[in-house]
């Protein structure tokens, strides 16, 4: 039994962070024309780019929302819909910088991002010791794991249920569920595993040990050399490609890691973002025309498709690795880069998901306005105007009748979290600085617009992600 598969949850989350540099100073002065600009966005040692790049100063917020099950006990004993109470926002402060940072000679530099988090109770629903009732997700996905298994093997975890008084539904505070809890099922699985697959866990939370830690190895082109290319992924752990989906086409890494875009964006244009716990580049198509502060940008978004199943999306097929059956529409199973766990993402309450996973639980409401994930870039620069990150982490739950504590589960997708990620509100001088720009002449609008971005231009930062 893998049980150490549970434990992939502890850095799933994606997040999307704006970053927004407040100083914005106007003392440098650039010409408006395209190659100055572009020559001015390069990542350079030294420059303001550079210091806006590595250490933007603005202050990120993530914010979580948990499903609390009501009726666990009518959901295991009657087979009742389970009702799901959402409960939240939990607000998290969040700092990150870049790391390891070395330029290379064709172009190239390379980086890793380390996170900070710190809890806001001014910003919060309630405090992290607030108790949710949940899936017990260790066990559940435990059962999982041997779901093709022998009777004797399925037997044999029932009884190791019974002896360990583990259930399909546990009580964890907010604080256990985000940081990481103990569970015995993790300690036997390290135990008994052997020391190839044994994994460095023996807590499970969903950012056990992402406090302070750093994300894999980004190397990303700077611009010197190619504008078009600017910030996208060169290679990822020294690795230009994934290894987990059955095509080259989709284990390639497209794209940039979400920071930043290349200029000169159009409406035809496809913008891809990579995330390693994503496990793939996800592609934003042109969804509309929007205005912030008087500045004229374009938001992208997924499109319907991106998580469609294989009669919907027929590429999406390469994703499907242990199928048929495949995914549904609406759902992205990351248990093949997740160590067999049964994690399905979606967007927040199964918006565009098939209305078949919304009909299986009661609570849930989507809603484009407050589900959808979305980018908003100025197509000059290519910087994001702002942004809003929003995942939700589903577990797939199965019956098996040879497992008492699994013997009244239902095989469905069961929605646990959704988190939302970026910046709610601009600072006064932004906004007011970004007002100013619109009412002034082209060129000294051009050069103001360079100076935002230069001094810290609304980044995105990269998926943790999600999910």
């Amino acid at each position: 039994m893998a049980l150490a598969v549970c434990v992939a949850f502890g850095g799933l989350l994606l997040p999307l962070s704006l970053l927004i540099d407040l100083r914005a100073s106007l003392y440098g002065v650039w010409l408006a024309r395209p190659s100055s600009l572009s020559k001015e966005l390069v990542i350079r040692n030294n420059t303001q780019m550079y210091t806006a790049w590595k250490d933007p100063p603005v202050v990120p917020h993530l914010r979580m929302y948990f499903f609390n099950v009501t009726n666990h006990k009518e959901f295991l004993e009657n087979g009742d819909k389970p009702i799901l109470q959402e409960v939240g926002p939990y607000c998290y402060r969040e700092h990150w910088q870049k790391v390891n940072i070395s330029f290379h000679d064709n172009g190239t530099v390379s980086y890793s991002t380390q996170r900070f988090y710190y809890f806001e109770r001014s910003h919060s629903i309630g405090s992290e010791d607030d108790v949710i009732m949940t899936l017990n997700i260790p066990m559940v996905s435990a059962v999982n794991q041997i779901r093709f298994a022998a009777r004797l093997v399925k037997l044999a975890l029932s009884s190791m249920l019974d002896v360990l008084k583990e259930d399909p539904f546990a009580a964890h505070t907010v604080k256990e569920l985000m940081w990481g809890y103990d569970d015995p099922l993790l300690k036997i699985a390290k135990e008994i595993m052997p020391p190839d697959q044994q994994m460095p866990f023996d807590e499970f939370g969903f950012f056990y040990n992402k406090n302070g830690s750093t994300d894999g190895l980004f190397n990303v082109w700077t611009g010197a050399d190619d504008m078009t290319q600017y910030t996208e992924i060169e290679n990822f752990n020294h690795e230009k490609s994934l290894s987990f989906w059955k095509t080259d086409e989709c284990n390639d890494i497209k794209g940039s890691d979400g920071t930043s875009f290349p200029p000169d964006i159009k409406k035809e244009s496809v913008l891809y973002m990579f995330n390693e716990n994503f496990c793939r580049s996800i592609p934003l198509t042109f969804w509309h025309d929007i205005e912030k502060y008087g500045i004229k940008a374009l938001r992208f978004t997924p499109s319907a498709s991106v998580f469609g199943n294989v009669t919907v999306n027929p590429e999406n097929d390469c994703y499907c690795v242990d199928g048929p059956p495949c995914s549904g529409t609406g759902l992205f199973n990351v248990s093949t880069c997740k160590f067999g766990s049964p994690v399905m993402l979606s967007w927040p309450h199964f918006y565009q998901a098939d209305p078949k996973y919304l009909d299986a639980v009661v609570g849930l409401k989507p809603d484009p306005e407050k589900h959808s994930l979305f980018v908003d870039v100025t197509p000059r620069t290519g910087s994001p105007l702002g942004a809003e990150a929003r995942l939700q982490i589903n577990v797939a739950t199965t019956r098996i009748p040879e497992i008492k504590k699994a013997a009244n589960l239902q095989n469905m997708i069961f929605p646990v979290v959704w988190f939302e990620d970026g910046v709610t509100e601009m600072p006064n001088e932004i906004v007011e600085l970004l007002q100013m720009a619109s009412n002034v002449p082209e060129m000294m609008k051009s050069q103001i617009i360079l100076a935002i971005f230069l001094d810290g231009a609304l980044l995105i930062a990269s998926m943790d992600t999600i999910l």
